[in-house]
């Protein structure tokens, strides 16, 4: 029974709080309330921050392969050559493309257009998947797919003429392709700036090559590996193939994710260790406040010991109790940030994230319960370390001193 009296105690201080001393209740409330906001924040940074991890994984890289295998003469029996490739250790996927930049033209307006050709028969699932769920199709001769922000910017919907200039180079005469818009899709990445679909056979043409193949999209099961399996896949083709990944193409997208994703839950969880060290502020001047309560307990028989352990009670209730609040609300947000900021920005006619800038243009949320276990554990010994002071400080208050004066 006696063990338990600092227990008892500490959890009497902190439901009591600072009853008598509005200055402390004050205190008290705004160190919870501190420790709730940052780590709500930092669950729902971390959650966001994973989602553009996940987003770039799943979406961009879907459309983006991670080697692109590309025959410096093109290739005539890219069908032969696919089923040898799809055969190699580590590939999970191969398509035939071919690709042309150029100006997409309409109503007096132009725009840099990326044109790549493929095949209705080898479609990448990715790019699959994205038209199956926009209800549309790779299109045939004369006809393109283009992007819905290309398309915006240059007035054309579904059914309009287009016209595709490839600009002449080494002194060849700059060609001028007449298109119909079979559709418009969106990826809701930054390829929507440029990305346009066509036939694998009119790229080909257009190309200079009709008839070949430049090279094939790959699919592999490591992501992160794609230079080294790049180099060995390369190393087991016949001689003319190049490749390459998606780190020359990407991969300063995927370091900015990261360090981004470094710094902002650096930030957030400073304002965590500073909410944590304001319950040493908060438990000082608790300890200011009780010296009378102190010296009366000590002169019926608690230790410093028991003293220490009492106000780590105290301090450790009231970081439970508002790493707790923070943990909910976290948790709470990142169901609901997706839908805030799309109210903000109908409410404030703007968009926040805009695919010309950002890799896509919505806000993604991947909650991960590692990643709260993580805050929750961190937020909790920062809080136990700023509790230590003030609790070696109650212990070291002699009862004579305060007592002398009492009646």
């Amino acid at each position: 029974m006696y063990r338990s009296v600092p227990l008892f105690v500490g959890l009497r201080y902190f439901t009591a709080g600072g009853r008598g001393n509005l200055l402390l209740s004050f205190i008290s409330l705004l160190a919870i309330a501190g420790l709730a906001l940052g780590v709500a924040l930092l669950v729902i940074v971390l959650s966001v921050m994973n989602g553009f991890d996940r987003e770039l994984r799943e979406r961009i890289l879907a459309v983006v392969p991670p080697i692109q295998l590309i025959h410096s003469s093109g290739i005539p029996d890219w069908k032969a050559q696919q089923q040898q490739i799809a055969g190699l250790e580590h590939v999970t996927e191969v398509t035939p493309f071919n690709q042309v930049e150029g100006l997409i033209y309409s109503s007096n307006q132009s725009k840099p257009i990326q044109l790549l050709g493929l095949a209705p028969e080898a479609m990448p699932q990715g790019l699959q998947l994205t038209l199956d769920q926009q209800g549309l199709v790779l299109p045939g001769a004369n006809q393109l797919l283009l992007p819905q922000p290309l398309a915006e910017e240059l007035n054309l919907v579904a059914g309009q003429r287009a016209s595709l200039i490839i600009p002449g180079v080494q002194g060849a005469k700059t060609a001028i392709y007449p298109f119909i818009v079979e559709g418009v899709f969106s990826t809701r990445t930054e390829l929507d700036q440029r990305l346009g679909l066509a036939s694998l056979q009119q790229v080909a043409q257009i190309a200079g090559q009709p008839g070949l193949v430049q090279g094939f999209r790959v699919q592999i099961d490591d992501q992160f590996a794609a230079r080294k399996i790049g180099f060995q896949l390369v190393e087991q083709l016949p001689f003319g193939y190049g490749f390459r990944d998606w780190f020359q193409t990407h991969g300063n997208l995927y370091q900015a994710i990261q360090l981004s994703r470094n710094m902002v839950g650096l930030l957030i969880f400073l304002i965590v260790a500073i909410a944590a060290f304001n319950v040493v502020s908060m438990l000082m001047m608790s300890v200011i406040n009780k010296r009378k309560d102190i010296a009366i307990l000590q002169t019926l028989g608690l230790s410093r010991a028991d003293l220490v352990r009492l106000f780590l009670t105290q301090g450790a209730m009231i970081g439970l109790f508002g790493i707790s609040i923070g943990i909910a609300v976290g948790v709470a947000g990142c169901f609901w940030v997706a839908d805030l900021v799309t109210w903000f920005e109908s409410l404030m006619g703007m968009r926040f994230l805009n695919s010309a800038i950002y890799p896509i243009d919505f806000v993604p949320v991947d909650l991960r319960w590692p990643d709260v276990l993580s805050v929750a554990l961190v937020a909790i010994v920062l809080t136990v370390l700023a509790t230590i002071y003030p609790a070696l400080r109650a212990s070291r208050i002699v009862p004579a001193q305060e007592l002398r004066f009492e009646g």
